[in-house]
């Protein structure tokens, strides 16, 4: 007979082989555990000098998988474009300002700032909603007025990669884009940003588009705030699932534009969801512009695009599309129309007040086309600051839900 103490042992034995053991007999993963590695660049603390090699040298260091973190109350001088590259699944956390130098002469030599070009997985943002880019943009913006033959980087470039998450964050003044999206880039995401451009002088931040979202597919925009001299958000060629949750643009601003398109190739926009935009003072709240037809443009496809929830404060037009973006004269655009196709496009649930500078009018819908112009308004309720609304319309169908006048241009 077994003592009692040896009857313990043997169940003791027997409950760690029955539950202890993996179910598949592998070992934990201690990888898969292991605690990031972070690295926190010093800053020089002189603007004169860059800091770019130190947050270069970070990425390289800790791009892996790792965090990079950029601590509030420092200032890191960018005089070198950033490139991510070695950054995989990292994350980058800056609560600092950056600040780019004002170098006219090296900057036009660079497209972009900061470059993500094949990056897969990178989050980067502020936590804290310290973070702030200063572009900087003064010298560009004076030098420009009197030379448009200077070439001026975009902000964030991104080109290419996958599932980049970018929020929290402010970016001021840049030279020209402050982001702009492309080379087959999918699985995007911005969020809570604010975006702004002023001039200390009369020269104005002109080409400062807020988004330019071009060849790419399942793009995110949430929580967005742009002031700009330029489209708020462009949906251009190649761009595909495009989702945008609550933009706020101001300013000068050519508003939410499909295009410009078929400049000199096919292009193609398709799947585009634009919900809870507030559009203040700007050219245009929504549109679509296309270059004419003739034998130097290309051709044009837009479909499944809709705009739902626009408020309109002061805008020039509540909505505008433009077939013959670009044409020499009228007699151009009417001897080549548009090679392009509208099908699916929505106007719903607008509301607001146009500024006075085309009043009564509200919405100028050229729709001179080669192929359909399948486009359709519901609870379309803007207003001009007096009188009744009109809509100029060529080429819009009698079944549109909108009540047009003749006379649409552009």
């Amino acid at each position: 007979m077994l003592s009692s103490s040896v009857k313990l042992l043997l169940i003791t034995f027997a409950a760690t082989s029955a539950f202890a053991a993996p179910a598949d007999g592998l070992v934990p993963d201690r990888v898969a555990h292991a605690k990031r590695a972070t690295c926190t660049p010093a800053s020089l603390g002189d603007t004169s000098q860059d800091d770019t090699p130190a947050i270069k040298a970070a990425i390289t260091s800790c791009g892996n998988g790792g965090t990079i973190i950029l601590p509030a109350g420092k200032t890191y001088s960018i005089r070198t474009m950033l490139d991510f590259t070695g950054c995989t699944n990292c994350d980058f956390q800056f609560e600092a300002l950056l600040k780019v130098s004002s170098d006219t002469t090296y900057w036009a030599t660079q497209e972009a700032i900061i470059l993500m070009k094949n990056i897969n997985g990178a989050k980067f943002r502020s936590l804290t909603g310290t973070g702030v880019i200063d572009g900087n943009g003064q010298n560009a913006y004076d030098i420009f007025a009197a030379d448009s033959s200077l070439k001026r980087p975009t902000v964030l470039n991104v080109i290419g990669g996958s599932n980049l998450v970018a929020s929290g964050f402010r970016i001021k003044n840049p030279p020209n884009v402050f982001i702009n999206q492309k080379g087959a880039a999918t699985n995007m995401n911005y969020a809570s940003l604010t975006m702004d451009a002023a001039s200390k002088s009369t020269n104005l931040p002109k080409n400062t588009d807020g988004f330019d979202v071009g060849e790419s597919t399942y793009t995110t925009i949430k929580d967005v705030k742009i002031t700009n001299y330029d489209d708020c958000i462009a949906f251009k060629g190649g761009c595909n699932y495009v989702t945008v949750d609550g933009v706020t643009c101001s300013g000068a601003s050519h508003g939410l534009s499909v295009g410009s398109l078929g400049k000199t190739n096919a292009d193609t926009v398709q799947n585009v969801y634009v919900t809870g935009a507030i559009m203040n003072d700007c050219t245009k709240a929504v549109g679509i512009k296309l270059y004419n037809g003739g034998s130097s443009h290309g051709s044009s496809t837009v479909s499944n695009v809709t705009y739902d929830g626009v408020t309109v404060n002061g805008c020039e037009y509540a909505a505008q599309i433009q077939t013959c973006y670009g044409a020499t004269s009228d007699a151009d655009c009417a001897a080549n129309p548009a090679s392009a196709s509208l099908t699916g496009i929505y106007f719903k649930n607008f509301k607001g007040t146009t500024n006075s500078k085309y009043a009564p009018v509200v919405s100028n819908l050229n729709c001179e086309l080669t192929g359909s112009c399948d486009i359709h308004f519901s609870d379309y309720a803007v207003n001009p600051p007096s009188g009744t609304a009109t809509n100029l319309c060529n080429g819009v169908s009698s079944s549109a839900g909108i009540t047009c006048s003749s006379g649409a241009s552009g």
